[in-house]
């Protein structure tokens, strides 16, 4: 009488079979992550869009760009999402997707419903719209709006071990604008007047000292919204550099676009 006979798998199989998992899941994990990055982005340049068209509607209707924010005296205080609000009504379009949970402490509440908050995204006070001043810039002295940055990805200001405490809901040019619309810096540059606010300039979190620096955090995009409405990626040197001569200037930031324009 014939007896079948089922055969395992030797140990060396099945380390082999292991192995060949691992690698597979070494070569597509990435893969994954780029495409869940990738889909972020997608979202944040919706949410964006969505703000800029907010931007234009707020400026058309009122002649001039919003505010930065109120006075800090104001209660409860009130910052630019707040002002541009009543065109979406939505506030889940001003929270980057891709902002990880340690940073949500940077977040600032809602006026309208302190319960909930919005982070991740910055507004080019230093041209458009600053409360300390007081100034908001009328609609007409916005010239070319397709070429002057609105709202972008902010990282906000970063001390040397990446924390931060300022600039969450603003954005800054690479260089301080000359109507002295920045709290702080010299002339030349952002300087470090505070060090427990800003970073030190030398290489890592720190090293734009006093800048609320645009965050590329999308696979090394920064997502920008600009004045009339439109958005797109762009690399941070790019947005710092208007005309691509290796020297940073505020010609995208200006509303000029002129890069000889602070």
């Amino acid at each position: 009488m014939r007896r079948d006979t089922q055969r395992a798998f030797t140990l060396i199989e099945l380390l082999v079979v292991i192995a060949v998992i691992a690698i597979l899941a070494a070569i597509l994990f990435p893969v994954f992550a780029q495409a869940r990055e990738k889909a972020r982005q997608t979202a944040c340049i919706s949410h964006l869009r969505q703000q800029g068209m907010a931007i234009a509607m707020y400026a058309q209707d009122y002649e001039a760009y919003p505010f930065h924010s109120s006075p800090a005296s104001q209660v409860p205080r009130t910052r630019w999402p707040d002002y541009i609000f009543p065109y979406v009504k939505n506030e889940m379009l001003f929270r980057c997707p891709s902002m990880l949970p340690g940073q949500e402490a940077s977040f600032r509440p809602w006026a309208h419903n302190p319960n909930l908050r919005f982070g991740g995204y910055g507004y080019n006070y230093q041209y458009l719209g600053n409360s300390r001043f007081p100034f908001s810039a009328p609609d007409a002295l916005v010239a070319v709006p397709a070429q002057t940055v609105a709202i972008a990805d902010t990282a906000g200001v970063r001390r040397d071990d990446g924390s931060s405490i300022a600039g969450a809901y603003a954005v800054d040019p690479p260089l301080p604008s000359a109507r002295g619309s920045r709290p702080t810096g010299d002339p030349q540059g952002y300087g470090n007047p505070d060090a427990n606010e800003c970073g030190s300039g030398n290489p890592g979190p720190g090293v734009w000292r006093c800048r609320s620096i645009p965050a590329e955090r999308h696979h090394g995009m920064v997502c920008v919204t600009f004045c009339d409405g439109h958005s797109r990626v762009m690399r941070l040197s790019q947005l710092d550099d208007l005309n691509g001569d290796g020297v940073r200037d505020n010609g995208y930031w200006n509303g000029q676009a002129d890069p000889a324009v602070r």
